[in-house]
């Protein structure tokens, strides 16, 4: 059995999360910081947020705590291995892994000790600013022109500790655009900002097309959103295959059937 149907069989049951041991580390590097609380904020609307089932934005949410405990795993793997960018992604289209990084990065946020920056590089079908009704006047493609900076483009959604880069533009050469030097620089700046500033990338679906495969040698680790019902064995067999030489950090399991008593509320995994 793959490390990946492996974990979904253990998701299945009693957990939403499966860590996949690496040996590899990097070491901490802190060249670069950003003033967040001097960053630009628009608070999401609250109706928005409960429309698109941004629970972990939600203080009253019942389903905050799912995501509470998908972080503490994330931490607890990403602080033994010294890494600072994650990337998030699934099999195809309509498995919820846009919801689970906002979530996540929200999630991440709340704790005390980091910094988090959300990252659309979903350059195809972008939609973190719109989900999050957020109407940004500079995003990634004015990085990548050189018409305006890291700190320029970022905007806080009413969290002190979270900033998303948005992205309007959607590319058709992304897979392109995802290995350009400007994207190399943008992440060697992200990067730097050390292990207490996380940032996650939503990435396109990895069976989509190439995205994944040209920008997995820029992020530490990478977790996957599968979706009961859509995601085939053969399909799993596919990512197994293509991310062998990547760091594949665990895989939620989305849209199970079978809830336990935590998740009577909310149907999303």
């Amino acid at each position: 059995m793959s490390r990946i149907e492996d974990a979904l069989v253990k998701a299945r049951t009693d957990t939403v999360f499966e860590t996949v041991e690496s040996a590899n580390a990097e070491p901490d590097r802190q060249l670069k910081s950003i003033d967040f609380a001097g960053l630009p904020s628009q608070r999401p609307d609250e109706d928005l947020l409960v429309e698109n089932r941004i629970v972990a934005a939600q203080p009253d949410s019942a389903s905050r705590s799912v995501y509470k405990m998908l972080r503490t795993r994330v931490l607890h793997r990403m602080r033994a291995s010294n890494w600072n960018a994650l990337g998030v992604s699934g099999s195809a289209p309509g498995e919820g892994k846009t919801l689970s990084a906002i979530n996540l990065a929200y999630s991440l946020s709340h704790d005390v000790n980091y910094e988090v920056i959300l990252v659309d590089f979903d350059l195809r079908r972008p939609s973190i600013h719109s989900v999050l009704g957020l109407e940004p006047e500079k995003d990634l493609e004015s990085y990548i022109r050189g018409d305006a900076s890291l700190e320029e483009i970022l905007i806080r959604p009413g969290e002190k500790r979270l900033a998303v880069l948005p992205n309007a533009t959607s590319h058709r050469d992304s897979s392109e655009v995802l290995s350009s030097p400007q994207i190399v620089n943008l992440v060697g700046e992200l990067r730097s900002l050390g292990r207490n500033t996380i940032t996650v990338f939503d990435l396109p679906p990895v069976l989509a097309g190439d995205d994944v495969l040209a920008f997995s040698p820029l992020m530490d680790a990478i977790l996957l959103v599968v979706a009961e019902g859509i995601c085939k064995r053969p399909n799993l067999l596919a990512m197994q295959e293509l991310l062998k030489e990547s760091e594949v950090i665990g895989v939620v399991l989305n849209r199970s059937r079978e809830q336990s008593s935590s998740m009577e509320y909310y149907g999303y995994y």
